[in-house]
């Protein structure tokens, strides 16, 4: 029996590359496998060093190493294409031991972002991530988990009336009766919790809240305000921005507000 290094990406490692690795150690008589991530990646070689460890944790004959041994040898590529998958959201195709962390740490967040959304709709995300965070610091919440409840808060906005139909006709039946545009926050939490793994209570309830302003904690106002005076909008929110963080519950009233006199004249127009 030999030792082998078998090389990929690993951006992350997926289930079928694992069951891959254990089926060809098994095959060829392999003492023990060593996996190496290759240099280049969209998570740094430390992040998918860590992953890869999480996943082969519960292998005794699986270790890893930033170095091949001499006789190394590479994954299939169309094994690697699940990689790609998993970074457009897919984290259920992630190797088992890794999703809790991938949902944690939001190394492939924005890539998912990109991949599920239109690019004008990403480019809005990343605005309102940006506004939650500088608002949350200001006022001593958490502003890493504010960041991440902006940048997943659209993540199903770009679904067709039916795809969001669907889902809800299965988990939300009653979402059904209201207006198919703010079905994008119902859907989200669902698909968030479901297929990326995300648990976050807060965050999910922030994204649930973020169209209809139902919420009542301050994580919900803070998303429900910066969705509404991020920059992309395109007009001065100075005002707002300034008494958010000063006064979050009176700037959700002043936006709120502000809304739902826009709806009106709007419907009325």
């Amino acid at each position: 029996m030999k030792n082998c290094s078998i090389s990929a990406a690993f951006d992350p490692i997926t289930q079928e590359e694992l069951a891959w690795i254990l089926d060809y150690r098994k095959a060829h008589g392999i003492r023990e496998v060593v996996l190496v991530p290759l240099q280049q990646g969209i998570a740094s070689v430390a992040d998918r060093l860590k992953l890869l460890k999480k996943a082969v944790a519960p292998y005794r004959h699986l270790s890893v190493s930033e170095r091949p041994l001499k006789d190394g040898i590479f994954i299939p590529e169309e094994l690697q294409e699940g990689e790609r998958i998993v970074r457009q959201g897919r984290y259920d195709k992630s190797a088992r031991g890794i999703r809790k962390e991938l949902a944690e740490c939001g190394i492939y967040f924005e890539t998912s972002l990109d991949a599920l959304c239109k690019p004008r709709r990403a480019a809005h995300s990343r605005s309102v991530a940006k506004v939650c965070r500088e608002i949350a610091e200001v006022h001593g919440m958490d502003s890493e988990q504010a960041w991440k409840a902006g940048i997943l808060h659209d993540i199903t906005k770009a679904w067709s009336d039916e795809q969001g139909r669907q889902l809800l006709e299965v988990y939300d039946p009653s979402r059904l009766e209201l207006d198919a545009k703010t079905w994008h926050s119902f859907t989200a939490p669902i698909f968030l919790k479901t297929v990326m793994g995300i648990q976050d209570k807060k965050i999910l309830q922030a994204i649930l809240t973020h169209t209809l302003g139902d919420g009542c904690t301050d994580l919900d106002y803070l998303l429900y305000i910066a969705d509404k005076i991020e920059p992309t909008r395109g007009y001065d929110a100075a005002y707002e921005t300034q008494l958010a963080k000063e006064d979050l519950k009176a700037a959700f009233d002043l936006v709120f507000k502000e809304a739902e006199e826009y709806r009106e004249r709007r419907n009325n127009g």
